[in-house]
């Protein structure tokens, strides 16, 4: 377990990932390569990693290919790795000053796959501001991921363009394989901020935990829940909100009684237990009653009709420098 590969997937954050190679330049370990996935970018992101190439302590190296998602760009990127393990991270995130020396040490044994590390989220939100967290585990965010490089050959790799990170993740456990999860390999993804129809975007991409439930029948379940209590309480309280205006107030009462009940806990996973505005408030009870629905639908249309993998995920990158 001598060498590790840093894997970076990017698409139009040409201005940003100058940040994550000054954090890999400045770890108390270097990796072998840090190999860059273009995935097809309508910005400019050879000319944002060139001045790096000539002063670096590893080599830099940039794939591009067709656009078809993370999953598509982190499948090229491990193939052309060279290393015993591969690091996966984001293009806006930061990497810890020994992030790269603590994942490595967590490699005990050869039954270890895999190591997951946390992620860490900061800044002033706003009620659209997208953070991303993993303190406990379990989630296996890309954001911070090491693989032995063996262990991803003999699983196949990644087999979807989204969701890809669990999909891999549930690859290797099936193998018989262990993923540790490891709270002081740290890496910090600032938040961003987005408008409403980020998440219902991220709302239609809902449709490959089908591909997971698919794939992995005995494994999904224990990770991702078919059936979300508060869901089923929000939509069935609108359902009979919307009877009740028609057909009388016992529907009415009901509903509201559902609704009651649902909609603190969804609306709590949102807020994130951050202060906002009497108006950002109701934006996000808003949004909670239409998105709940929405990524229901999605949800199950994925479990009962998967969507299908592009075939742009099995093709090679089309460019290597």
């Amino acid at each position: 377990m001598d060498t590790v590969s840093v894997v970076i997937p990017i698409y139009n954050q040409a201005d940003l990932v100058g940040r994550v190679i000054e954090s890999l330049v400045a770890n108390t370990r270097h990796p072998h390569e840090v190999i860059i996935v273009d995935d097809g970018s309508t910005d400019d992101v050879e000319s944002s990693i060139e001045p790096y190439k000539e002063t670096l302590p590893f080599a830099l190296r940039l794939l591009t290919v067709p656009h078809a998602g993370p999953g598509r760009a982190r499948q090229a990127g491990w193939q052309a790795a060279q290393t015993d393990v591969v690091a996966f991270t984001d293009a806006d995130a930061v990497p810890s000053c020994d992030w790269l020396e603590r994942g490595m040490q967590e490699f005990t044994d050869q039954n270890v796959g895999g190591v997951e590390g946390a992620v860490e989220s900061g800044g002033a939100p706003t009620i659209f501001t997208h953070q991303v967290h993993n303190y406990f585990g379990r989630q296996f965010m890309t954001a911070n991921m090491f693989y032995r490089r063996s262990v991803i050959e003999e699983v196949g790799g990644f087999k979807s363009p989204y969701r890809e990170d669990s999909d891999l993740a549930f690859s290797v456990l099936e193998a018989g394989y262990r993923i540790v999860f490891a709270r002081d390999v740290v890496v910090f993804h600032p938040s961003r901020q987005e408008t409403w129809r980020f998440y219902f975007s991220k709302a239609n991409r809902k449709r490959y935990e089908g591909l997971l439930f698919r794939n992995h029948p005995q494994i999904a379940p224990q990770y991702i829940p078919r059936f979300q209590p508060t869901e089923l309480l929000i939509i069935f309280g609108e359902l009979m909100v919307l009877l009740g205006l028609a057909f009388g107030p016992w529907s009415l009462v009901i509903g509201l009684l559902s609704l009651l009940v649902g909609l603190p806990k969804r609306l709590a996973d949102w807020l994130d237990g951050r202060q906002y505005s009497a108006r950002d408030y109701m934006i996000a009870w808003l949004m909670t009653l239409i998105l709940v629905p929405v990524e229901f639908y999605y949800h199950w249309l994925g479990i009962l009709r998967p969507p299908p993998v592009p075939q742009e995920l099995r093709q090679p990158a089309v460019k290597v420098e």
